[in-house]
């Protein structure tokens, strides 16, 4: 009977009942399981919903829930294959809608952050609770239904490539679970690292290490995402303005391609879903770069070269005409020019105000940063902005197809070198000019400042205010019946009479018999 009297529920010290290792991990893995059916599930909704609106009776129910696998596993950076008329081989399909993406990653950093929050703290004493333990349960949950969601898709006119999904869904799903890691536990994750990787680190120099972290890094990533906000803005913008301009091309593929109303709805969801990824074709574009429509084509501010025809769709209605740059194109230099400029002003506000900034700079970098600082900062921030610009151009593009498709969107590398070299070109020096104009005008508006303090403080104490804020009694006014007020005021505030120090309690110790 004591055996099963002492199986009962663990009550912690606050009255509530303890969770249990066992039961810790069961959440984990139901979490990745839900994490994983919320974003299938959502998908297979949405297709659903099309599918009833198509006025084609030809398409199955089957056929569309192979779709809502095949676009889940898509969502994941995963390629398709799809059969060819007259071909043997099928045509692979890696172009992945970034605004796509978010939803898996999105349910991933949420299931995620809510395991971390259960977890043990990180240490070396792993327990059965500990962050890597739970985590590992996540990603087993959330594999699993990705598995069963590739054994279904993997067949089909539109089948999963399995070699792809088998590398991008893990890949994507462990990148989520390290990034949302670190936001959660800061440097404390590092614990979750396997062994040889801690070892591998820590025989890097230290020096090498204090430049490329801690309060540096953090500066110039917040700078870095000021700057690539900026290229991205950009990027959309121009293309708005190159839809705007070929409106008539535009409308005339929308009612090429879909000729009744159900089919345009879906063809503008999948233009929408594409956004971000012409939003990083057009910062390619402004950067210089560009992009290329396949057979070694390049579309940029300079020309437009001959490209094979590419799919109707309105989205790519947008792209300039074949032939030379026109003065209109070449002010797309604008765009990485304001980049720059907003790399600089963020770098320069946190040179000149670090002490109200709500960063970890704050405490150890007191305003003003010195100059070499300054700059060391914003090409730091220039370098990391040019490895997010080639990381979004690498995921914006995928082939299309074999042959002349096979290469289709911005190269990674190149426009991660545009925009490191853009932003460090107008970024290093605007930082050193922001910083010294606010430190000018800071200077300047300081002996105003100072004025009206010591104007406020005579008015206030009716004496003189000095320079560090301590204030002095007028001594006329101890004779008008104020005992002991004939005093002085010392810097830690102690009061004293007669004008002597008493710090350490020698005016009682005078006041006493026989002192």
């Amino acid at each position: 009977m004591s055996e099963y009297l002492g199986s009962g529920p663990a009550w912690s010290p606050s009255g509530r009942t303890a969770t249990r290792p066992s039961s810790a991990l069961g959440a984990a893995f139901l979490g990745g399981v839900t994490a994983a059916g919320l974003g299938l599930g959502a998908l297979t909704v949405a297709v659903l919903l099309l599918w009833v609106a198509a006025p084609y009776p030809d398409t199955s129910l089957s056929r569309a829930l192979h779709l809502a696998a095949d676009l889940w596993l898509l969502a994941h950076g995963g390629g398709l294959v799809r059969d060819v008329p007259h071909s043997a081989v099928p045509a692979p399909v890696a172009l992945t809608p970034l605004l796509l993406a978010v939803l898996p990653v999105w349910l991933l950093h949420r299931a995620a952050r809510h395991t971390l929050a259960t977890a043990d703290d990180p240490g070396p004493a792993a327990g059965p609770t500990a962050p890597r333990t739970l985590l590992g349960a996540l990603l087993t949950g959330y594999l699993l239904v990705a598995g069963a969601a590739l054994g279904y898709a993997s067949v089909g006119r539109l089948a999963a490539d399995p070699l792809s999904a088998l590398l991008y869904v893990p890949g994507t799903a462990v990148t989520t679970m390290a990034v949302t890691t670190w936001r959660v536990l800061g440097h404390g994750g590092a614990a979750l690292l396997p062994e040889g990787v801690r070892r591998v680190l820590a025989r890097v120099p230290r020096r090498l290490r204090t430049a490329l972290g801690g309060n540096r890094l953090a500066a110039a990533r917040r700078a870095a995402g000021a700057g690539l906000v900026a290229l991205l803005v950009g990027g959309a913008l121009l293309t708005l303005v190159g839809l705007a301009v070929h409106g008539g091309r535009v409308r005339h593929d929308l009612l090429t391609l879909a000729p009744d109303w159900a089919s345009r709805a879906t063809v503008l969801l999948l233009c929408l879903l594409l956004l971000p990824n012409a939003a990083v074709w057009g910062a390619a574009y402004g950067l210089g770069p560009g992009f290329t429509l396949g057979a070694g084509s390049a579309i940029g501010p300079l020309g437009a070269s001959a490209h094979p025809p590419v799919p109707r769709l309105p989205l790519l209605g947008g792209v300039p005409e074949v032939g030379p740059g026109t003065p209109l194109t070449w002010a797309v230099a604008v765009l990485p020019v304001a980049a720059g400029i907003w790399l600089a002003r963020s770098v320069a506000r946190m040179a000149t105000d670090s002490g109200s900034a709500d960063g970890p700079w704050s405490k150890s970098w007191p305003a003003p940063w010195p100059w070499r600082r300054t700059a060391g900062v914003a090409a730091f921030a220039a370098l990391l902005c040019g490895v997010g610009a080639a990381v979004l151009a690498g995921l914006a593009g995928g082939a299309l197809g074999h042959g002349a498709l096979a290469a289709f969107g911005p190269s990674g590398w190149r426009t991660g070198l545009a925009a490191a070299a853009w932003t460090a070109l107008t970024g290093v020096p605007g930082a050193l000019a922001l910083r010294s104009w606010q430190l000018r005008r800071a200077r300047g508006a300081a002996p105003a400042d100072g004025v009206e303090a010591t104007t406020d403080g005579e008015a206030a104490t009716g004496g003189e205010a000095t320079t560090d804020g301590e204030t002095t009694k007028d001594r006329k006014a101890p004779a008008e019946g104020k005992p002991a007020a004939e005093g002085k005021e010392t810097a830690d505030g102690e009061e004293t009479a007669d004008g002597e120090a008493a710090a350490d309690g020698k005016a009682a110790a005078a006041a006493a018999p026989g002192g």
